[in-house]
């Protein structure tokens, strides 16, 4: 089995003092043929930029780790595709520079990809988010086979953008990562990988996803990102049967609702989504049980329209 070689692509941006566990989490897995590359995406001549080069100085004589740097601030998903193209593994997994991979996180997903078909084209474990250290959030999420609707509709909880091993020849098909998405990366590729090819999971615990302090946390405009989201996606959306394009929208918009409501506080907007009926009072109420019961539980798994 471990004459197929992988690729674990880490891009990193601001977090060099975070960099050295991604790496070496990766470096100490039960499964020995692995290559590493860390794509730089600082800008030159900036203090991240030569704080990253004087950590990455430690793995120079190492030969499974390779080191590459943009010319200029890219993205995450260019840096994703520059990994990929200088990369030579059967199989590709991603990794954020401040997540890290469980020890036998490589050795479990190739032999599940092993042992299917090639109707699979990708498989995931399960992963849990520490907070200050702490344990936030344990994935529920156990779904596997046909999930393209779910993960259309931003409701599968697999986090893709350090979970996911992908057959080479699917990253090659899908021509890797769509560098004009700066937001919902990983769910964009997912979409388009689950809408040719099956998802396999596997039930071992192999990814730590490290949640951001609150000093660290910063918020996006939601809006601006759902709309290029149902934008890129609206060839996907005009296939769906009347009955999913509805759900679809019910869901994407319970994920502005609580945006607008939770994270920008405005109430009139929230309130006139449910009088215009973009949301549904019901499932708004639902909703927000699940939540709570995720929160109160620290599970992490999808809603159920």
């Amino acid at each position: 089995m471990e004459d197929k070689l992988v690729s674990v692509i880490i891009p990193t941006y601001k977090r060099p003092l975070k960099l050295s566990r991604a790496i070496n989490s990766v470096l100490n897995q039960t499964y020995s043929n692995i290559e590493i590359l860390v794509v730089d995406d600082n800008n030159p001549n900036t203090s991240e930029r030569k704080e990253t080069e004087e950590l990455m100085s430690q793995y120079e004589n190492n030969n499974q780790v390779k080191y590459l740097r943009h010319e200029c601030n890219k993205n995450g998903s260019a840096a994703r595709n520059t990994g990929f193209k200088n990369s030579s593994g059967e199989y590709i997994m991603l990794l954020d520079d401040d997540d890290e991979f469980l020890p036998r996180k490589v050795e479990v997903q190739v032999k599940c990809l092993e042992s299917k078909d090639s109707s699979w084209g990708a498989c995931y474990t399960k992963y849990k988010r520490l907070r200050n250290g702490k344990v936030d959030t344990i994935c529920a999420e156990n779904s596997e086979g046909n999930l393209y609707f779910e993960e259309l509709c931003r409701n599968l909880f697999i986090q893709a953008g350090s979970n996911l091993m992908v057959r080479r020849s699917v990253f090659e098909e899908l021509n890797g990562f769509n560098e004009s998405f700066s937001r919902n990366q990983d769910i964009e590729f997912a979409v388009r990988l689950l809408k040719k090819y099956k998802l396999a999971y596997v039930d071992e615990m192999g990814l730590i996803y490290h949640r951001h302090l609150a000093s660290e946390k910063r918020f996006f405009d939601m809006d601006k990102i759902t709309n290029q989201y149902i934008e890129n996606f609206q060839s996907y959306i005009d296939e769906l049967s009347d009955s999913n394009k509805k759900k679809f929208y019910q869901m994407v918009n319970l994920q502005l609702f609580r945006y607008r409501l939770i994270t920008t506080k405005n109430l009139k907007s929230s309130y006139n989504m449910i009088k215009s009926r973009e949301v549904n009072a019901i499932n708004v109420l639902r909703y927000f049980i699940h939540l709570g019961y995720r929160k109160i539980a620290k599970k992490s798994y999808g809603f159920k329209l």
